[in-house]
Order: C-alpha cells, then sequence, then structure tokens
C-alpha cells in the first residue's frame, strides 16, 4: 500500500512539473482562504487511471468548491492525496485541496488596492482639505484597466482622505476665459479673478505599469514636487 501511495504522488509530483498547475501551489498574493475541502479518489476513477488523475481530483475539487461558495470566484490551491492513516484502501482515500478566491486577484484589483497605499505615502506632507486636481493619469505596458475607471477610484480616494478634488476640465476652462477676458469685452463685475488658480494647491500625476504604481504629488505654485511614492506589486 506504501509502495501504491507514493507512486501516486510521484505521479502527483510529475504532473506539477508538467502543467505547473496554480492548484498545486500555496494561495497566492491576493487571494483570500475560504477552508479546506476533500473528496474521494473513488469518485474521479476513470477508464485509463485506476485511481484518476491529479487533473481529475483537481476538478471534481472545483465543482465541490463552487457549488459550496456558489457567490464567490474560487480555485483549488495545495491539492494533495493521503491515506489518512493508511486505514482506508487507496482509491477511496481522500483528496484535500485549500479554496481561495481569486476574485479579487486581478491587475485591475491588485491596482486598486495599492492606489491608496501610494496616495498615503505621497501625500503625508499635503494638509488634509487642500484643494487638489488630477493632472496626469498614465496606464502603460498593456494593462487591461480602464483609465476612467481608475480615475474615479483615485477622485474617491482623494474625498475619503478629506481633500478638496477640483476637476481639471474647469480649470482648463477657467484659464480660457481668463485668456478672453482680456480683450475687454467681459463686464468687470462677472470675469474671473486671476487669482483663482490659487484655490488649487496641488496637481495629482499617477503613473500604473506591469509592475508598479506611482504617485507623484507638485505644489501648484511652486511647481517643486511634495510628494512621490511608489509601490511595486
Amino acid at each position: 500500500m506504501k509502495k501504491v501511495l507514493l507512486t501516486t504522488v510521484m505521479s502527483l509530483m510529475m504532473c506539477m512539473g508538467v502543467f505547473a498547475q496554480d492548484y498545486l501551489n500555496p494561495p497566492q498574493n491576493g487571494e483570500t482562504f475560504l477552508g479546506v475541502i476533500s473528496i474521494s479518489k473513488g469518485n474521479v476513477r476513470s477508464a485509463d487511471a485506476t485511481w484518476g488523475t491529479p487533473i481529475e481530483w483537481y476538478s471534481a475539487l472545483l465543482t465541490k468548491a463552487r457549488t459550496q461558495y456558489p457567490n464567490k470566484d474560487v480555485d483549488i490551491r495545495q491539492m494533495y492525496p493521503t491515506t489518512d492513516d493508511h486505514s482506508e484502501l487507496p482509491w477511496k482515500a481522500p483528496v484535500f485541496g485549500t479554496v481561495v478566491e481569486i476574485g479579487k486577484h486581478g491587475p485591475e484589483n491588485q491596482t486598486f488596492e495599492n492606489l491608496s497605499k501610494a496616495m498615503d505615502k505621497a501625500l503625508r506632507n499635503v494638509r488634509e482639505g487642500s484643494r487638489v486636481s488630477i493632472d496626469m493619469v498614465t496606464i502603460s505596458g498593456g494593462i487591461s484597466i480602464n483609465r476612467e475607471d481608475l480615475k474615479d477610484q483615485i477622485i474617491d480616494a482623494l474625498l475619503d482622505k478629506g481633500y478638496k478634488v477640483v476637476a481639471k476640465e474647469y480649470l482648463e476652462k477657467l484659464y480660457d476665459e481668463q485668456q478672453a477676458q482680456q480683450s475687454g469685452i467681459y463686464n468687470d463685475k462677472t470675469t474671473v479673478p486671476e487669482n483663482n488658480f490659487s484655490a488649487v494647491g496641488y496637481y495629482i500625476n499617477v503613473k500604473v505599469t506591469e509592475t508598479s504604481l506611482r504617485v507623484q504629488v507638485v505644489n501648484v505654485s511652486t511647481g517643486e514636487y511634495e510628494g512621490n511614492a511608489t509601490v511595486n506589486f
């Protein structure tokens, strides 16, 4: 029986080398542990494999996990066969697997999770309640993140931290009106004061690549960097 079990484990390890499947590895960064489940190898016996194959065990475990956690995006990690205390026949012994939620592991969610962390570092010298405006949002490296969605996340993060966010479109319109009013056709009582730009104290720049997220804070009055923080994935 020990020889049979050793052969089974070796087969599993060979599959790990051939397929490099995640279901043989520990939970990855960003995945949430949900629990441990098991199935009997006898339930997945196939015509060409006496006790089934690792890929079949994985499929059976995943099916059970999806039934047990119907509203979550789940996967199997750390799958391993066992005969427990050798009290069961090897083809009836259970196969165990760790169930994880993978819905928060994609690059988009990973970026959003690190955004707040980078902002905390970059804005540590900027007083809460200051007026800020998003200047540039850059995404490079073929990342499938929608720029407008990321911009919305930046605005939400800034507001949650107590900052006042001024739309860049408003600043551009304000600048155009200030330039146009130099013609003298505007009523002095309705023209925009030239010092209105001082209401915005800082510009925020965010750059995302496949491996990092960087947040820069620029002082509008001086043009100096007030903060610069990078979080690596």
